[in-house]
């Protein structure tokens, strides 16, 4: 499953590189089944529930400066994946790449979790940069 969306923004491509840079802002605003991450040096594991079932996800995340974040995941109960964000001046393209355990049934909550990201991304960034005084 290949999903692209591209996202209007007004925030400073550096302050978004920061922001899209923190595995516990993007992954559960992105994916609301995901209820706790843990990061350390380029990794992360997130656990949640998914339709019931509980998952685990293990990944690194990588980030340059020229606006390209790119986050790469393993799921526990099976599947593997890519999320990357490429930031331009008043866009951010996000590029998510996924193969596996109920991949079907996910696309269609995948997709609606992707366009609520997209409509709550500029009041959620802007939150966080507060927050984290970026």
């Amino acid at each position: 499953m290949r999903i692209v969306a591209e996202i209007q923004t007004k925030h400073e491509s550096n302050a978004l590189l920061v922001v899209l840079s923190d595995p516990s802002f993007v992954l559960p605003n992105l994916f609301p089944p995901i209820k706790e991450v843990k990061t350390s040096e380029g990794k992360y594991t997130c656990k949640g529930k998914f339709l019931g079932t509980p998952f685990e996800i293990v990944g690194n995340y990588y980030s340059s400066t020229e606006g390209r974040i790119k986050y790469v995941f393993t799921i526990n109960k099976g599947g593997t994946g890519n999320l990357e964000f490429l930031i331009e001046q008043g866009k951010v393209t996000l590029i998510f790449d996924y193969d596996g355990w109920f991949e079907k049934i996910s696309r269609l909550f995948i997709s609606r979790w992707i366009n609520d990201f997209k409509k709550n991304f500029e009041e959620k960034v802007r939150l966080k940069r507060i927050e984290s005084k970026i």
